[in-house]
């Protein structure tokens, strides 16, 4: 009797948590991410998931690849991930390649990837299994930095809905964050220095503001993504990358803007500076992406010493509309996002329909 292959949630969908979902494709069983957060001390439960022969990465954040300290516990399968992100991967793994656009087979199932316009070297995944099952990982459509490959069609998706059923375009969120820099007194932007923090900075520099104050981690980015990480940019745009890394002063006084990784200040230089300059009223604090429980971008927030504006890096939901048409999906897992949409996400996707927990057959 042929088995029925399957995706099963194990972390990921109904709340925002790290990244993880087996997929059983026959006589193999394949995981897809394995992650780390977003909150302080969250991971993925997977003591009862068995045995995985091989383990895929979308992209190298830590909520999709910060877990791979539990893989003994998974059998040390493979890990298959583009150049880029596996330039970052422990040394102790087993690295196999994906490319960033294209086709490779994995333990016989034919595995097609594109860029996801999110991170470098991130891509979503289709896997011909079924009538196709793609996964999106973390992905956006609005980048102007990051390139994104449209997917093939594929009857389950699970997609990217970090923003639940938020719908205000990246034009508005760049209008609202204008305000702040021109401010007296500066501005400090907590960023992740592969992600939003060279988003912003190529913003600045094609706005006619003056180069940013950057740390060594956003300096370091900026020179990786205009050598060897090009291939996931949008044409023309890694010269402007490194004249950023070669023109930005150096973080650390409270002038102008500065981009200082950690995102979410718990660690880095965005962690001395903020605990160097909470306690005044200047420079101005704002954070722009996920506020995870206790961390100083969640305290700071609430007690008003910092501001939030966000910054898309994740698809809106009319972009995930537009996806559910787009590749014809017929059963939709929403990932990353609360279940407290799932009546949104149901209005929204119809008539496809939308699970967020249990094996799903493909």
């Amino acid at each position: 009797m042929a088995v029925i292959p399957a995706v099963v949630p194990v972390s990921g969908c109904g709340r925002k948590g790290p990244a993880c979902f087996v997929v059983e494709a026959g006589n193999s069983r394949l995981m897809l991410d394995l992650g780390y957060g977003p909150q302080p001390g969250l991971w993925p439960d997977v003591s009862g998931v068995g045995h995985i022969d091989a383990l895929l990465l979308s992209h190298g954040h830590a909520d999709h690849a910060g877990g791979l300290k539990l893989l003994p516990e998974i059998g040390n399968p493979p890990v298959y991930a583009t150049e880029i992100v596996a330039r970052s991967l422990p040394s102790h793994v087993a690295l196999r390649p994906l490319p960033l656009s294209g086709s490779t087979d994995v333990l016989g199932v034919r595995v097609t990837t594109g860029r996801s316009g999110h991170a470098p070297g991130g891509v979503w995944l289709h896997l011909a299994l079924g009538d196709g099952l793609l996964y999106m990982g973390d992905n956006s459509s609005e980048s102007a930095l990051y390139a994104r490959d449209a997917p093939p069609p594929a009857g389950t998706l699970i997609l990217d809905a970090s923003y639940g059923d938020y719908d205000i375009p990246l034009a508005q969120c760049q209008e609202a964050l204008a305000e702040f820099f021109a401010v007296p007194g500066g501005l400090l932007l907590p960023v992740p220095e592969n992600g939003r923090g060279p988003e912003i900075a190529l913003h600045l520099l094609r706005n006619g503001h003056l180069l940013p104050r950057i740390d060594e981690r956003m300096r370091k980015a900026l020179q990786r993504l205009a050598t060897s990480d090009a291939a996931c940019l949008h044409p023309g745009v890694a010269p402007e990358l490194a004249r950023i890394a070669d023109g930005a002063l150096a973080s650390g006084e409270p002038a102008g803007i500065t981009l200082a990784s950690r995102a979410d200040g718990t660690s880095g230089d965005a962690a001395e500076l903020l605990a160097r300059w909470e306690s005044g009223e200047t420079p101005a604090i704002v954070f722009t992406g996920y506020l995870p429980p206790d961390t100083p971008a969640e305290r700071l927030t609430r007690s008003g010493r910092a501001r939030y504006l966000r910054w898309n890096v994740h698809p809106r939901l009319s972009d995930n509309v537009a996806l559910v048409k787009s590749v014809g999906a017929h059963t939709i897992l929403p990932a990353f996002g609360d279940a407290k949409h799932l009546a949104a996400w149901q209005r929204a996707f119809a008539p496809a329909q939308v699970v967020t927990t249990g094996r799903v057959e493909l």
